[in-house]
């Protein structure tokens, strides 16, 4: 009987093991542009129909966590006054990484407000630094955006440097409506971790483009070489800014 104990716990343990070996964080990106118009509806719209597309194609045994790009207002206000510096540094983990999430992630995206910038590479940072766990031999990260850092950031070099030293990381993309030279940008994090970019540009787009991420398989992460690595600091203004829901606009 102990005997018998003893290997369900192993193959339980080993089941364990084999799902946390891959985890997926969704990026959803609440900043102000995302109110901005898209045919038939505002961006930000688009954007919580693609995450709810993504959470379809997940199982709901694997391992999903949600972080914004951004903080509602209201929440922001609370702890310190809205600066450039504060927005810069904006970011929320609304769902840690673990099985059976999905509705627990659906359940947060009605009260998400878009407002502020778009420091994606500090989200992109911490989210690497603070969200996955350290067992896990996959980190995906599904960004959903409607354009480029607008922090003085530069996620493109921050990416190509982290996968100089590891070859556990995919990034795929699904932009909302983004021009030619921004999408250009995101590309280049899909590029440099073999993940999937696709744009949206209308609601027909968005059932097909996110199945079209989840219908072809990535191939295996490796490292890629740097050329001029730069790592740019969020700005550090000190401006207050404006309290309207672009929340962009310096005084």
């Amino acid at each position: 009987m102990k005997k018998l104990f003893l290997i369900l716990i192993c193959l339980f343990l080993c089941t364990l093991s084999a799902v946390a070996s891959k985890e997926t964080l969704i990026i959803l990106d609440q900043s102000a542009s995302m109110y901005e118009p898209l045919k038939y509806g505002m961006k930000f719209k688009y954007a919580k129909q693609a995450v709810n597309k993504i959470l379809e194609n997940l199982d709901d045994n694997e391992f999903i966590g949600l972080r914004t790009i951004g903080i509602n207002p209201e929440k922001m206000r609370l702890n310190r006054i809205v600066t450039t510096d504060t927005l810069c540094h904006a970011t929320e983990r609304l769902n840690d990484i673990n099985p059976h999430n999905r509705a627990n992630i659906r359940a947060n995206l009605p009260n998400i407000v878009p407002s502020g910038m778009s420091p994606i590479q500090y989200v992109l940072q911490t989210a690497l630094q603070n969200d996955f766990h350290a067992s896990t031999d996959i980190k995906r990260i599904i960004l959903v955006t409607d354009g480029y850092e607008n922090c003085n950031g530069d996620p493109c070099s921050f990416i190509k440097k982290q996968m100089l030293k590891r070859n556990d990381l995919i990034i795929d993309i699904v932009a909302i409506g983004v021009d030619s030279i921004d999408a250009a940008l995101l590309q280049c994090l899909t590029d440099s971790t073999h993940g999937r970019f696709i744009n949206v540009k209308k609601p027909d787009d968005i059932n097909p483009s996110v199945n079209y991420i989840f219908n072809n398989p990535h191939p295996e992460p490796t490292p890629i070489k740097l050329e001029n690595p730069q790592i740019i600091a969020p700005k550090t203004e000190n401006t207050i800014l404006y309290k309207s829901y672009l929340l962009e606009f310096a005084e």
